[in-house]
């Protein structure tokens, strides 16, 4: 294989000829580089790429951030930008890699561990955004509720519009604690319906446990809250029970809650669904309802099986963990 020709022999051999343009063909460049090569000879070589190193202190900051700025590469870049430092998403990503943390699963499972080690660990609002998309409850941690009944959250839940019932609602009373849940369907968040889970279901169930309920939080709607006389309010004023409050809009504010409605949504509202046309008033709604829940309580459903493993549950049935903890 003849040897290249450099730039100096190139303009020699063009010049040497009468015609530059038949000069070039022979030689296979165009007149465009003829010209080039009359400006610069000999036009230095490419330098080889050699990557950008990533200082120690730069590299620990992005391996800090995955855990401050949990939503991915893309954040944390933007947040180094802030810093003065310009790390491409594409190197922030293969330190994450490089450190267990490339996925957004694998950050929500470090940043658990450390919620659980440091129970007064403080969370930033992305952190506290992020946490509520896999397991909300893990917010709670922080208030240490140690036994049954210590609290019991109750919300209502807007089921959906049924074809022959109309709007339609779930009341559920649940145990922090254990993630032990009792539930009614109503048509309105009545105020009566509501004292009436607790006087006619939770109450008695707990109490035939010899399990003493001593708070009972709500959200500061209606129906569990007025500054007159309420049922709601009376019923616990007379069992000696205190009544938290949240803000309006309830479950927003209540992990324990949030956490049971993503089970509810996922495994439980997909299948009332499926017989809506069938309902043609509350009670078979009601009877199909608690028997999803007794699944739920019990950890009667494969699918759900990776619903058990996270905070509060640690891979236990509600049932098994009210059995656990009342020993």
């Amino acid at each position: 294989m003849p040897k290249k020709k450099k730039g100096i022999e190139l303009l020699e051999v063009i010049q040497a000829s009468h015609n530059v343009r038949e000069a070039c063909q022979k030689l296979g460049i165009s007149k465009s580089q003829y010209y080039k090569l009359l400006k610069n000879p000999e036009p230095a070589a490419n330098k080889p790429y050699t990557p950008r190193k990533i200082g120690l202190e730069t590299y620990q900051r992005i391996v800090d951030l995955a855990l401050l700025c949990p939503f991915g590469c893309h954040n944390i870049s933007y947040k180094l930008a802030e810093e003065n430092l310009n790390i491409s998403a594409v190197s922030v990503q293969k330190i994450l890699q490089q450190n267990g943390l490339g996925t957004a699963k694998a950050r929500f499972k470090a940043l658990e561990q450390k919620i659980m080690a440091e129970m007064d660990y403080s969370l930033n609002n992305e952190q506290k955004d992020f946490i509520c998309k896999y397991n909300p409850a893990l917010l709670e941690v922080g208030r240490k509720i140690g036994s049954p009944g210590e609290l019991i959250s109750v919300f209502s839940y807007f089921l959906g519009q049924l074809p022959w019932l109309g709007k339609v609602f779930v009341i559920f009373g649940l145990d922090a604690s254990s993630g032990f849940v009792h539930a009614s369907v109503s048509f309105t968040k009545d105020k009566l319906l509501c004292a009436e889970l607790l006087e006619d279901v939770i109450f008695p169930f707990y109490g035939s446990m010899d399990i003493a309920i001593k708070t009972v939080e709500t959200s500061k709607d209606n129906e569990y809250f007025a500054y007159g006389k309420h049922p709601f309010n009376s019923f616990l004023r007379g069992q000696s029970v205190v009544h938290l409050l949240t803000v309006v809009g309830g479950p927003k504010t209540n992990g324990y809650c949030q956490k049971f409605q993503q089970y509810l949504l996922d495994h439980i509202v997909p299948e009332l669904r499926k017989k809506q046309a069938m309902y043609t008033d509350l009670e078979p709604l009601n009877e199909d309802l608690n028997l999803y829940l007794d699944q739920y309580n019990r950890k009667a459903i494969p699918a759900a099986e990776k619903y058990y493993q996270d905070f509060p549950l640690h891979g236990m049935s509600p049932w098994d963990n009210l059995q656990k903890r009342t020993r």
